[in-house]
């Protein structure tokens, strides 16, 4: 009789084997994909017909050749707004408010986190971040500034920026700077544009991004966009900015960084000589905006779960796992281990996010905006990140030609695609 029912077992067994549906999701970077093995093995312990493989993200257009192919993960891990609305445009993406429990899901997610030109709903935003100013409050000591006080108009930021590069040489011959821009990611299309934009959006009073509502036309062009504005004040800026970031904020050679996103405090502890804390030597602040007593705006952007079509096998299965990752405790571990900021309404209240390097950023939230859903946005910026180059970085063109040109040439794009 024992050995009967231990061969019903292992028959048991081999066909619950042959029926786990297999799905494989992918991690961007290395702390990621470790995060995601370690809770895919606690997901498949609970769900033993369902099998998840980690996998690192193809580099370069790997991605690309394989969704074209037919082969593309189940979960992918990307940005928000013209990411998911790449693929989708495609054909490429589940429509997620099609699926069982979209709308209880949908319920626990901050508002205002889903922006579509179609009706379509194409990605659950897993984990937050947006963009502040971080400053150095040494070196605004050294040079005769409160660093209490930190700029909060543009005026008042470029001089700021003036009086710390004027401060004396590092005794290791480190030259100082008032600020730095991420000018090696100049070439790096929409991801970079999104370092860049909450700048101009402070010129413009959050009205205006690149494009108009349906995606059909830019509208950066416009005067009350503030576009020319918006490289004025980085061309003057650059004057006092290294032209790499071969020194970064981290070096304590910089004065102000305004790109300083939620992901990036884990640098803190790895900054020169010792770990810099916030609020101790160096202080968090909003984008400074043209008048004193504006709102401050910043980009809103983040991790978001996208799934491909398959079949609907493997489709709920990627479902079920991205229910998973949602689970309160499993998105609070993942915002405190990877450096984001999370999407569920009901950890904005939890005592690690009202510590004081996290504290201004949950707050800045509410006046931050989603990344544009326009499939075209990785071209557009582009063209307009190469008239800042010429313009802001080698000083070649002025403001108003660079936004002329990147003007004409996002409409040629545009044009194209119609």
């Amino acid at each position: 009789m024992k050995k009967v029912v231990t061969v019903l077992v292992v028959l048991v067994l081999i066909s619950v084997s042959l029926m786990a549906v297999k799905i494989t999701v992918t991690a961007p970077y290395a702390e990621m994909f470790n995060f995601l093995q370690k809770e895919a093995k606690v997901f498949m312990a609970r769900n033993p017909d369902i099998e998840v493989e980690v996998i690192h993200e193809p580099q370069g257009g790997q991605i690309a050749a394989l969704i074209a192919a037919g082969n593309a993960p189940d979960i992918f891990i990307g940005v928000f707004g013209y990411m998911p609305e790449k693929y989708a445009s495609m054909g490429k993406l589940v429509d997620l408010k099609e699926l069982l429990g979209f709308d209880a899901l949908k319920d626990r997610i901050y508002t205002g986190m889903y922006v579509s030109n179609d009706g379509g709903v194409y990605y659950i935003p897993w984990m937050l971040t947006t963009q502040m100013m971080i400053y150095n409050k040494e070196l605004f000591k050294e040079a005769g500034l409160d660093p209490n006080r930190p700029p909060e108009t543009f005026a008042e930021f470029i001089e700021y920026a003036k009086k710390i590069s004027a401060l004396p040489k590092r005794p290791d011959g480190s030259k100082v700077y008032g600020t730095v821009f991420w000018n090696d990611a100049l070439v790096w299309g929409g991801w970079y544009w999104t370092m860049l934009s909450q700048i101009y959006y402070n010129f413009n009073g959050g009205r205006y991004q690149l494009f108009d509502k349906l995606g059909l036309d830019i509208v950066f062009d416009k005067p009350e966009a503030k576009m020319r504005e918006f490289f004025t004040f980085c061309r003057e800026a650059q004057k006092y900015a290294p032209p790499t970031m071969e020194k970064n904020f981290f070096s304590r050679t910089i004065g102000m960084w305004l790109q300083y996103g939620y992901s990036w405090k884990v640098n803190l502890k790895n900054a020169k000589d010792h770990p810099m804390v916030i609020g101790k030597d160096v202080a968090v602040a909003p984008i400074p905006v043209p008048v004193r007593g504006m709102t401050h705006y910043s980009t809103l952007d983040g991790r978001s779960l996208m799934i491909f079509k398959s079949n609907k096998e493997r489709e709920l299965a990627a479902w079920k796992f991205i229910n998973f990752l949602m689970e309160p405790d499993i998105n609070f571990e993942a915002c405190k281990v990877l450096g984001y900021l999370p999407s569920l309404k009901e950890l904005k209240d939890d005592p690690y996010f009202k510590l004081p390097e996290n504290a201004p950023f949950v707050a800045q939230l509410a006046h931050a905006i989603p990344n544009e859903p326009v499939a075209a946005l990785d071209e557009v910026s582009n063209v307009l990140l190469s008239a800042y180059a010429d313009c802001v970085v080698k000083r070649q063109i002025t403001p108003t030609e660079a936004v002329e040109r990147a003007a004409k040439q996002a409409r040629e794009i545009l044009m194209g695609k119609k």
